[in-house]
């Protein structure tokens, strides 16, 4: 709580400001004996930011004062010096009128506050948490000096368990005491999932390997009110979301899908948590490079940007979310595959539709690209070997419009498979068709016509396509 790499940003992010003018108010007297500073700054963190919220120059007797006739929203604040370091953190929840009084022996220790019953609370934590890091401190030494392997070790870890235990039941005991403040909705974000050490029999009598798993995904937000916009204000909220997408609910589109739209359902769509957290997983899922993670952004442009549920966000920036998304509309994994009729190297019509095999690649390829260069010798080696025992066949398209160059390279290259020419077209514009606008780039499709994978490199393609086979022959059996 003490550490802060500091960044003194101005808040100028289009997720919406809380020093708005309002009828509300707030002071936060600052006295700091033992300081040279002559100016404090308060700032809040912010998602995975810290932002200026305030200035306050020296008064008197170490004396600084933020006051201001403007709405302060709440969370954790950070009082910060002129050079820009940490002082110490205090919560903004039961009172906009707080003094705060300290010296630079040690903020923590020396603190006295007036005005604000939770922060008092909130430094009895602190002084507590404090008093069990020094107990432990002499432990973790004494665990370095005996080494892993000596006998005396079980006996350090059974004093450092008892240690943690004490540190959890301080939080659980608060919770229940005082559970509707912040702190403890503060203490449940920081809470990680307790997962039982004993595994389900299931009825067949093993053991159920999946249950930790399960239970964790389950808990994670055990006691977390995420309808309490105060939590965007600390350093932990981004960083607990982004745990839990990427260890709990791991990369399957679908399930991603189903836990957006349920976390997002537990908050004020006019809050900034809201706009944080739909914005963080716009981002965070329009920048992946998992495959079938495309469909994810069009439901998010469907379900939020499309229905207005992003109205804070500049129009602009709302239609290329929505431009963006029908761009990827039609290869989202499990879409049919728009027809292709092109004219191969005699000028004559080759639908994608026409082909016949269990599997289909579609390979876009350019004679001037370097990595197409690469990359077709192994689709070649894959194509000669695979091709009959996978039933599948390749309908490469190339993008150049020179027939003599596309022929030159496919004989060069040997590529015996279905080769046609992208521009000499019968149907739409593949770029759009298919969102092509660089070169490699391989999508397979199953005997429907139903896109399986996509962006996939050639060597790829026999492990794939093998296991597409054997996981679809064992649910028809």
């Amino acid at each position: 709580m003490r550490r802060l790499l500091f960044a003194l940003l101005l808040f100028g992010f289009y997720l919406g400001s809380y020093a708005q003018i309002s009828d509300d108010s707030y002071k936060i007297e600052v006295k700091l004996r033992g300081t040279t500073d002559t100016v404090l700054y308060l700032a809040n963190y912010y998602g995975d930011k810290t932002y200026l919220a305030d200035t306050a120059y020296l008064k008197g007797k170490k004396s600084f004062v933020f006051q201001k006739n403007e709405k302060l929203e709440g969370g954790l604040y950070i009082i910060v010096n002129q050079g820009r370091k940490s002082i110490f953190e205090f919560l903004l929840s039961d009172s906009r009128d707080i003094k705060f009084e300290t010296n630079t022996d040690d903020y923590i220790a020396n603190m006295k506050i007036s005005g604000s019953d939770e922060n008092t609370r909130f430094y009895d934590y602190l002084k507590f948490s404090g008093d069990l890091y020094a107990q432990m401190k002499p432990i973790r030494s004494r665990m370095k000096e005996i080494g892993p392997k000596s006998d005396s070790l079980v006996y350090y870890r059974e004093k450092m368990s008892a240690i943690n235990l004490e540190m959890t039941n301080y939080k659980e005991n608060y919770i229940v005491t005082y559970p509707k403040t912040f702190l403890s909705n503060f203490f449940s974000l920081i809470k990680e999932p307790i997962v039982p050490d004993t595994l389900l029999t299931l009825p067949d009598g093993s053991k159920d390997s999946t249950y930790p798993f399960r239970y964790y995904k389950a808990h994670y937000w055990d006691q977390v009110d995420l309808s309490d916009d105060r939590l965007i204000r600390t350093p932990v909220y981004h960083t607990k979301l982004d745990n839990y997408y990427n260890r709990a609910v791991g990369n399957s589109a679908d399930t991603i899908i189903v836990h957006i739209d349920e976390i997002l359902s537990q908050m004020d769509e006019n809050g900034d948590l809201y706009k944080f957290t739909l914005w963080h997983l716009t981002i965070k899922y329009d920048e992946s490079n998992i495959m079938g993670h495309d469909a994810i952004l069009v439901h998010m442009a469907d379900e939020y940007f499309a229905k207005g549920k992003a109205a804070w966000l500049n129009s602009e920036v709302v239609e290329n979310i929505l431009k963006e998304a029908n761009k990827r509309r039609s290869t989202v994994i499990g879409q049919q595959a728009p027809n292709l009729i092109m004219q191969d190297t005699n000028l004559q019509p080759k639908s994608l539709y026409d082909i016949k095999t269990d599997f289909v690649v579609m390979y876009f390829w350019d004679p001037a690209c370097g990595h197409c260069k690469e990359e077709t010798p192994k689709l070649v080696d894959f194509y000669n070997e695979y091709a009959d025992s996978l039933n599948v066949e390749i309908f490469a398209i190339c993008a150049d419009t020179n027939l003599k160059k596309m022929k030159k390279y496919i004989k060069e290259k040997k590529m015996s498979f279905i080769n046609v020419n992208g521009p000499r077209t019968y149907t739409a514009d593949y770029h759009e068709l298919y969102n092509i606008f660089s070169t490699p780039i391989v999508i397979v499709l199953d005997k429907n016509k139903k896109i399986i994978a996509k962006r996939l490199m050639s060597e790829q393609l026999l492990e794939f396509i093998s296991n597409h086979k054997k996981y679809f022959e064992f649910k028809e059996e």
